[in-house]
């Protein structure tokens, strides 16, 4: 497959082992005694993988995978075989990831692996696969009778495939796999997929792309040794072979631990015939001992094998423990695809764009799809996470897509899912502290939060149960306000155009702009007058906005309404720098999810996206966990106003936040923010 090579420097290319090496030294993966010694990891500090920095090109992975079709329409070979077996290794591959990230790491916070190694393993974990369909095209014709003797023999080929795995494949892959530890097939092989200390199932499929020719001449006795002694196969029989080895290979990436004594115990043959989890981590951890593919054995004979043990799942808060949820909703298909359940490598980054697929269209389907949901649950669990290292928090999404927020018919419905929502949590885990999302917040769908705290308060379970409800907009507006004035030219602006002003978060900021730059002059795109200063003055004209060299949008609008108002000076200028017809650079936008403005022709002018906050783990301990996920930004960054739920919940706000935004408490919130290692996502 093709790849992109990047210039290599030293401190680039060794950049993520190394990294990976301190935090496996730092964090509490392994106890007092399986823990490695910095003697035993400083050789993992000069595994340079010479493709370490290499990002290879996917948009073309559709026609890889479709190649071998024409291939065999050309040679006149069966299709069947080889596509019935590729698909059928990436449905497994794909359901693996799905129930390990339900199961084990949705409720892990102490799991959290790089974002880095997410994007190169979700580029790279089915190369394989592909690769062995083209592999075994030439096979199919030159021995045909491996794929198509008589369906009778599959039974007993099974076991032969079975017993050659058992008497090649492993002391093969052994040899192989320590032949690969050699430093200089390291550095320009098998330290790619090394990279990966912590891993997921799919790590397994992760290699260099020369080292897979090492695995398909290593795997393939198992059904090349009985065809060759025999002469008959079955392509079932490979099928099921591949399959069932990528779950196993999986199930010994799996972060885990599983310790039952028939696996663990010195008397019991099963410690030496069949692997757990523990086991391989161990070797990721180690590099230099427990080579074995699935049997221990040849580890045990080679004096390589070594115990390790996985503590970190024995320090986390009790699974009862939730102090806070922040109540979500479906926001639209391309939020769906961002889900770790449908896929855990695509759950950072900005959401997709389906450029043909109209709106219309795409909220329709989500919301057939939501209607499904609801016949079996009203609302689903997302990810916990951990506060200041004692609460628990949560993201939990009631069952509910744009349409509902868009037709005024169904408000009073999510309204009281909502509610019912905040009802069943208490009464579950006595959960006091709740968040409002995005449009769950919505002032034509209950006046900013306002209507749910008057619904908890009349609720007959819970009006006595000391329930808060809040918005944290406080924290978005603070935000907002701090990305303004931080600009660095803020103060020599004479004017700003702000689209959106009326919204409370954008009418919090405006006044607060108005105290503390009394001179600075906003024009606001709107219809209804709702700030009355002699600084402010309102338009209906979008097209104003070309007027000011800031832009600040805290609503969205139509792309029509923007592409409207741009086309008459589309092109004025063909290049930065040169003298334009309008004055506008900078188009500062809030508004969620962020959708970017086709600025075609205007190479002057800048959208990017603000009232993004990021912690770092590496200076801040307050959030651990999956906090970030879903929400369509990058890994470490969350949106204000999910901060601001958390920051009244460390510190026990008493009272609720919601309706409108008091302007006075957004520096304290700011300041609380500050002093937890929350800071706003710097303007590239």
């Amino acid at each position: 497959m093709p790849t992109t090579k990047k210039p290599t420097t030293i401190s680039s290319s060794v950049g993520e082992a190394s990294s990976s090496t301190s935090s496996i030294l730092a964090n509490n993966a392994y106890n007092s005694s399986t823990r490695p010694t910095n003697e035993e990891t400083k050789h993992i500090k000069a595994v340079t993988s010479t493709h370490s920095d290499h990002v290879r090109t996917t948009k073309y992975d559709m026609l890889w995978f479709m190649g071998p079709a024409l291939i065999c329409y050309l040679m006149k070979t069966p299709i069947l075989p080889i596509y019935a077996i590729g698909i059928a290794r990436i449905l497994s591959t794909r359901l693996t990831l799905t129930f390990h990230y339900l199961l084990c790491d949705k409720d892990n916070y102490l799991n959290k692996l790089p974002a880095k190694q997410l994007a190169r393993e979700g580029d790279d974990y089915l190369v394989g696969t592909i690769l062995h369909m083209y592999a075994q095209i030439p096979l199919q014709l030159l021995f045909p009778g491996m794929f198509f003797s008589d369906p009778s023999v599959i039974g007993v080929s099974a076991q032969r495939t079975f017993v050659a795995h058992v008497l090649l494949v492993e002391p093969l892959y052994y040899a192989a796999h320590r032949w690969l530890h050699i430093p200089e097939n390291m550095k320009s092989m098998h330290g790619f997929h090394h990279l990966s200390i912590s891993t997921l199932p799919t790590t397994s499929l992760v290699q260099n792309f020369h080292e897979h020719f090492v695995y398909i001449a290593v795997f393939g006795p198992a059904f090349l040794a009985p065809f060759f002694l025999f002469w008959e196969m079955h392509w079932v029989v490979i099928g099921a072979y591949l399959v069932l080895f990528d779950l196993i290979n999986a199930y010994g990436h799996m972060n885990i631990k599983y310790r039952h004594p028939i696996f663990t115990s010195k008397y019991s043959p099963f410690q030496y015939l069949f692997y757990t989890p523990e086991f391989h981590l161990g070797h990721h951890a180690f590099f230099r001992a427990n080579y074995g593919l699935f049997m221990p054995i040849w580890d045990h004979i080679f004096g390589t094998w070594r115990t390790y043990q996985k503590t970190d799942t024995d320090n986390l808060l009790p699974a009862e423990q939730q102090d806070f949820v922040f109540i979500g909703h479906n926001a639209g298909l391309a939020h769906f695809l961002t889900c770790p359940e449908w896929n855990v490598y695509a759950a950072y980054g900005p959401f997709q764009t389906f450029k043909y697929l109209p709106y219309q269209v795409e909220f329709l389907f989500c919301n057939m799809v939501a209607a499904v949901i609801r016949l079996v649950m009203s609302a689903y669990t997302c990810s916990r996470y951990m506060i200041n290292d004692k609460l628990i928090g949560r993201v939990i999404c009631i069952c509910r897509t744009p349409i509902d927020y868009i037709n005024p018919k169904r408000y009073e419905t999510v309204n009281k899912d909502i509610v019912k929502l905040i009802a069943s949590q208490h009464k579950a885990y006595g959960t006091k502290c709740f968040g409002l999302g995005n449009l769950n917040k919505m002032k034509q769908l209950n006046d900013g939060g306002q209507l749910i705290s008057d619904m908890v308060k009349a609720d007959p379970y819970l009006k006595d149960k000391d329930v808060r409800v809040w918005t944290g907009d406080t924290m978005t507006a603070a935000s907002v306000y701090h990305q303004l004035i931080d600009l660095p030219e803020f103060d020599t602006l004479e004017s700003i155009f702000f689209v959106g002003a009326n919204g409370k978060i954008g009418n919090a900021v405006c006044k607060h702009l108005l105290t503390t730059k009394p001179n600075l002059k906003i024009r606001i795109y709107s219809l209804s007058h709702t700030l009355d200063h002699p600084n402010v003055s309102y338009t209906s004209d979008l097209a104003e906005l070309l007027n000011h060299k800031l832009v600040v949008l805290g609503k969205q609008l139509a792309p029509r309404k923007y592409n409207k108002a741009l086309a008459p000076t589309r092109y004025a200028s063909a290049k930065k720098g040169e003298l334009t017809p309008y004055k506008c650079r900078l188009i500062l936008d809030y508004t969620v999810p962020y959708t970017p403005i086709d600025l075609t022709g205007h190479p002057t002018i800048s959208h990017r996206q603000i009232a993004v906050l990021e912690t770092s783990p590496n200076s801040s301990n307050f959030l651990k966990g999956h906090f970030d996920i879903g929400f369509g930004l990058e890994q470490h960054q969350i949106y204000p106003c999910h901060a601001g739920c958390i920051i009244n919940t460390v510190y026990d706000r008493k009272t609720d936040e919601v309706g409108e935004i008091c302007v006075n408490d957004m520096m304290t919130m700011w300041k609380r923010g500050l002093e937890l290692g929350l800071r706003n996502k710097p303007l590239k």
